[in-house]
């Protein structure tokens, strides 16, 4: 038996994925297997700053994201307006937008930068700011991260510091920087500094100089800076070679070979170029020479070109229209997808570089005021960067057209409610008062929780029979109020009914003692509310389970007891409707008009339900706690 058909094949090996030992794809001699990602050699910081000084794309890369962001606006979210034009002077004394740019330049440049703030509070650079004297800032001085080394060494151990006063956790960050600059040395508490990172960079990061800090963009953009530039040069060359000179001579082949062959040619080469560049004209030969000009296509050099500055553009989130000042190609092109895009990059920059800088400047502003007597109280402030987007008039128009339209629909449906006596105009006018949009939902919460809505002269004529309050006054011109009792005088709830609907159709059944048509109802028992026994009452003759109970009203009172049944409405509950019990037979669904053609054939309170529903007479019940039927109130038997 042969051997070899059992040992590996030597020559090649894989791990996964797939291969094919014909053509070598995925094998060791797969000339494509052999990329691999080499990191950027370390680029010194006296090549950043030469590049940066020389190389005018490279600084509109830096420049412009640092200008643009610093600019933005931002909102403190205050009402004062004395204290807002005050932070506005403070700023532009402390020059607070330029350097705030040049901080995010240097930033982006060499992945750091330190504005040091030389706070007036009686103590040195070197020790905490001193937040109980502070009386104000003098100036800003920045520099970059070649000039600055952070103290690794009080990185871990500064949440263990005593008697510092700080607003944030500080662990992981550093205690003090020194400072190494051309023009001095010194050493600065991390308290009055600003810290400005280009990013955050992993621990295991193989440069460890912008570990802390974070990495020049120089880095990342390095090969599409250097593809953009010298493919827009070569095109310039190509267009010097678009039209190439041939000159022809007989006999040229044999004449190279002759000794001395090589400089005739190169003589007439010679003659005849000097002609055509002071003369403008080529003398030739009729016998044996001839000179044409062959002329090359350029065509796909633009989308070579284009595609070189649109990965430079990817790399840098800088559109095209920006960087290279052009305009969008293709139709119906318009670059609002670029610019969006941008604008996020810029709100990006503000809030990775500048917003937390910004608050701790503002607050050490404001304590400055505090201490001097400035102002009274720190401000509560909340600072926000506005978007740098802005809505042309067509989508302004559009969103205030959408806008209009549902506060129309608020207001339909605010009015609903007042029509059915759920809330009350004042109410609505209250929540008007309180904010431009009306919210009718929190309007309905606010209701519940205070136990009802103020309906005025309706609630005055039901406190009695929500026994709440006292009974309403006799009429003047009758003795019925006077000969009534005090027993009489607090009349409570003795029955529930509830009027189902689905697709605009109430819920209907033949009462079995009767043989009239009804709804779910019945008496309230001891210790229920009247929502209690409603969905009880529900669940017992239609075998459903109401999930929203909305009063509507509440019918007549009752001859022999003075007691009146309380009124819902459920559009929503769990379960299909059909008769389980013996009180009720024949489960089933009937329009308003069918029912109103056999209005004899109705149960007394079921009719009554019907036309306080046609009404819309909302009832207001008191908490729950205040509706639990007593022993003392009668039963009723249906509703």
């Amino acid at each position: 038996m042969d051997q070899s058909k059992n040992e590996p094949q030597r020559g090649f090996s894989r791990l996964d994925g797939y291969m094919n030992v014909l053509n070598r794809m995925g094998t060791e001699q797969d000339s494509s297997e052999a990329y691999e990602f080499v990191p950027e050699a370390t680029i010194p910081d006296v090549d950043l700053a030469t590049h940066y000084e020389a190389n005018g794309l490279f600084t509109k890369i830096i420049d412009i994201p640092a200008e643009k962001a610093a600019t933005g606006d931002f909102d403190l979210n205050l009402s004062d307006d004395n204290v807002v034009s005050l932070v506005t002077d403070a700023l532009e004394d402390l020059d607070w937008e330029t350097t705030a740019a040049q901080a995010v330049k240097w930033s982006r440049l060499f992945g750091g930068a330190l504005a040091v703030m030389l706070i007036d509070d009686g103590r040195g650079l070197e020790e905490p700011v001193d937040w109980d004297n502070i009386k104000g800032i003098d100036e800003i001085v920045l520099f970059e991260r070649p000039v600055v080394e952070p103290d690794y060494y009080s990185m871990y151990y500064y949440g263990q510091m005593q008697g510092i006063e700080q607003a944030r956790s500080k662990f992981g960050k550093p205690q003090f920087f020194y400072v190494n600059s051309q023009y001095g040395s010194f050493v600065v508490h991390e308290s009055r500094c600003l810290i400005f990172k280009n990013g955050i960079l992993p621990e295991t990061t193989m440069q460890a100089e912008y570990r802390y800090w974070g990495l020049p963009e120089y880095i990342r953009l390095k090969r599409a800076l250097q593809e953009t530039v010298t493919e827009h040069s070569n095109g310039g060359k190509l267009l010097e070679r678009a039209v190439q000179g041939i000159y022809k001579m007989k006999g040229l082949t044999n004449m190279l070979a002759a000794e001395g062959g090589d400089d005739i040619v190169l003589r007439r080469l010679r003659t005849i170029d000097m002609a055509r560049n002071f003369l403008n004209s080529i003398v030739i030969d009729t016998e044996g020479e001839d000179y044409v000009f062959q002329s090359f296509q350029l065509s796909g050099l633009k989308d070579v070109i284009n595609v070189s500055c649109n990965m430079l553009s990817a790399v840098t989130n800088i559109p095209q229209t920006i960087l290279f000042g052009a305009s969008p190609d293709g139709m119906n092109a318009t670059g609002t997808g670029d610019l969006e895009n941008w604008y996020n990059y810029l709100g990006q920059i503000q809030k990775l570089q500048l917003r937390e800088n910004l608050q701790r400047l503002l607050d050490v502003i404001f304590r400055g005021w505090l201490n001097t007597g400035k102002l009274q109280e720190e401000p509560d402030y909340k600072l926000a960067f506005k978007p740098f987007w802005n809505l042309s008039e067509k989508e302004q128009a559009e969103l205030d057209k959408l806008k209009a339209d549902t506060e129309l629909v608020r207001a339909q449906t605010a009015q609903i409610y007042c029509d059915m006596q759920v809330l009350d105009p004042s109410e609505v006018r209250k929540g008007l008062a309180q904010s431009e949009a009306l919210d009718i939902e929190e309007l309905l919460e606010e209701g519940d929780a205070e136990g009802g809505a103020d309906f005025s002269g309706l609630e005055e004529a039901l406190a009695g029979l929500m026994g709440g309050g006292p009974p309403p006054a006799p009429d003047a011109g009758g003795d019925e109020g006077a000969e009534n009792t005090d027993e009489d005088a607090e009349p409570g709830y003795g029955s529930v009914g509830v009027l189902v609907i689905q697709d605009d159709k109430i819920l209907t059944g033949t009462r079995s003692e009767s043989g009239l048509i009804g709804g779910p109802g019945g008496h309230i028992e001891e210790g229920e509310t009247p929502e209690e026994a409603a969905a009880r009452e529900s669940l017992e003759e239609f075998n459903i389970r109401p999930t929203e109970l909305i009063p509507i009203g509440c019918g007549p009172k009752e001859p022999d007891t003075g007691l009146s049944p309380v009124l819902f409405l459920c559009t929503e509950y769990e379960g299909t409707p059909h008769c389980t019990s013996d009180e009720m037979s024949d489960a089933r669904f009937l329009t308003l008009n069918e029912l109103l053609m056999i209005r004899d054939r109705l149960f007394e309170p079921f009719a009554d339900s019907i036309a306080v529903l046609e009404r819309c007479e909302t009832l207001t019940l008191a908490p729950p706690q205040d509706r639990r039927r007593t022993a003392r109130e009668p039963p009723r038997n249906g509703a």
